[in-house]
């Protein structure tokens, strides 16, 4: 059994393990940086460290329905990340038996970021792999960009 950080995004629920998240914090003034994709929103200060902030419905390719949004803080091999969200509702145990991999029926997410499927009760969660929502590429312009803001 895990625990996970459940959070909403659009009409979906999405589940990350709870070890792979530093911190949920609420936006404070995100600083928009130039030649990024449209999906970053640009890098915050967390208590004196330049965090990238993702906006992962534009990453996810779905529409956000949040008038007020939540940082979901995760570290990554290299740096810390920031994902924005609509809402983090709870914290979840669910057990193993409950999670399966998720096959190829699912549509309208893309595909690679998905880990697996729980079904708790008669909801269906999303838990998504964070660390594959970064291509080297992307994580090596981030730290490129990091290193010219510190």
């Amino acid at each position: 059994m895990k625990q996970y950080v459940i959070f909403n995004v659009g009409d979906y629920s999405f589940g990350v393990d709870i070890l792979e998240i530093v911190e949920i914090i609420k936006p404070n003034k995100i600083v928009k940086v130039p030649s990024m994709p449209q999906y970053v929103e640009g890098i915050i200060d967390v208590r004196g460290t330049s965090v990238p902030v993702y906006n992962l419905a534009k990453r996810l390719e779905i529409k956000s329905k949040a008038e007020t949004q939540k940082i979901i803080i995760v570290e990554l091999s290299k740096f810390q990340l920031g994902f924005l969200v609509d809402d983090v509702s709870e914290i979840l145990k669910i057990e193993d038996d409950k999670i399966e991999k998720a096959n190829e029926s699912i549509r309208g997410i893309k595909r690679k970021f998905i880990d697996s499927i729980a079904r708790v009760g008669d909801d269906m969660i999303i838990i998504l792999d964070l660390k594959s929502v970064l291509t080297i590429e992307e994580e090596e312009q981030i730290s490129d960009m990091l290193t010219e803001n510190n």
